[in-house]
């Protein structure tokens, strides 16, 4: 339209474009290697996010703790008496572990007013694969030996039975103050053959708190030289658990031969979850002993701040050592003060410690009197206890006055 000449688009010569194999190769090998470092540079940094937001979940849990107060419902100090009835039956198609709480006897009182205790039961599988919680039983009111009778379900598969314990706590109910601690049991449950018999049923002695989240290994030789030396070395520890509240943790080692008198120290690792000693220690053990003999291995962080702090225990059987041969081994660490041994040895000191402050008593008031008559209390004596309903006799020296076992 218009009155202009018309024009016609003309059509554009193009050229076509040449392919170089070679270069069209280098480049895709280039994107390649790109995208691979790409994704390994997003590995490293989301593995990396994982560890640090693991690491700040322990120290948020420990200041939760302290910040929370319903983790006032602390271990109380005391003792721990008592024993609880369970009874375990495990329905295979169903993969439900069915626990019946029946009945406690003999609990200590939660107060140090209280004549009797309020108890109630709390049970927590651990690991808890299914997020289930926490499982409760009713209050029993002002009872020392309650009965419950109540039936709880946890959902576990057969091979989760090998690894999984159940967590079984005893509290007093305490509607004012805080709840206290009455005992626990940790029930392994690989320990139940349910092919064998469809129901177990048994008494369990309530202990104090066991501290499940202890984790790491460490390694140990011993060698033996007649007549008489064991040489215990450590070599180092793996994957230690820092303290709660804290992201690394300060270690070191006691070792100790229970009827030994002597306890050896590692040095100080600062800031170390995987620390290095090779540091060795000598014992003065006749190979005759080995029988009854063990080494206790108590790996500690050193906190001036807030006190220190158990990483776990190592229970090593001489019963079993060969003296001839050099013995090198990694063990798992755990909370073991609940062990027979430590059990045994916490009772022998807490004993002998009675046993010394009541001697000082009886110096003090000079009491029973035909020790303290004229110039017995200079000087030395020896004086012969009977007990006829123990059927048993002791004999105790006087140095100064002061009772002496």
């Amino acid at each position: 339209m218009g009155t202009g000449p018309s024009t016609v688009d003309q059509p554009v010569n193009t050229k076509p474009l040449s392919q170089d194999p070679a270069k069209i190769e280098k480049l895709t090998r280039f994107l390649e290697a790109k995208a691979a470092r790409d994704k390994s540079v997003t590995v490293a940094e989301l593995t990396d996010k994982y560890e640090q937001d693991k690491q700040s979940m322990k120290m948020l849990q420990g200041l939760f703790k302290k910040l929370d107060p319903r983790y006032g419902m602390a271990k109380t100090v005391g003792e721990v008496t008592g024993e609880i009835q369970i009874s375990f039956k495990y329905d295979v198609r169903q993969e439900i572990l069915l626990v019946k709480i029946i009945k406690c006897r003999e609990l200590r009182c939660g107060g140090i007013r209280s004549k009797t205790s309020s108890p109630y039961v709390k049970m927590d599988m651990y690991p808890d694969n299914y997020s289930q919680g926490s499982q409760v039983t009713q209050i029993v009111v002002e009872e020392n030996n309650p009965v419950f009778s109540e039936i709880f379900k946890f959902r576990t598969s057969e091979i989760e039975l090998i690894e999984n314990n159940l967590v079984v706590q005893v509290w007093d109910y305490d509607a004012i103050t805080q709840d206290d601690f009455l005992g626990e049991v940790i029930i392994r449950l690989q320990d139940f053959d349910f092919n064998k018999s469809i129901v177990h049923t048994a008494w369990y002695n309530l202990n104090t708190s066991t501290d499940l989240s202890i984790t790491g290994e460490v390694e140990v030789s011993l060698n033996y030289q007649l007549p008489d030396q064991l040489t215990v070395t450590i070599h180092h520890c793996i994957g230690l658990s820092p303290p709660d509240g804290q992201s690394s943790a300060n270690p070191f080692i006691k070792v100790a031969i229970p009827g030994t008198k002597t306890v050896h120290s590692t040095g100080v690792m600062k800031n170390s979850l995987d620390p290095k000693w090779e540091e060795s220690f000598d014992f003065s053990v006749a190979q005759e002993e080995f029988a009854f003999r063990y080494i206790v291995l108590h790996v500690i962080d050193d906190n001036n701040t807030e006190g220190n702090c158990s990483l776990g225990q190592v229970i090593i059987d001489l019963d079993t050592f060969n003296p001839v041969e050099e013995h090198r081994q990694t063990y798992k660490l755990a909370d073991l003060k609940n062990s027979e041994h430590l059990k045994n040895k916490t009772m022998q000191s807490s004993i002998s410690q009675e046993l010394r402050e009541s001697f000082l008593a009886h110096a003090a008031v000079q009491h029973p009197k035909f020790l303290f008559q004229g110039d017995s209390h200079t000087g030395k004596r020896i004086v012969t206890v009977t007990c006829r309903k123990a059927k048993n006799r002791a004999k105790i020296r006087v140095v100064d006055g002061i009772l002496v076992a």
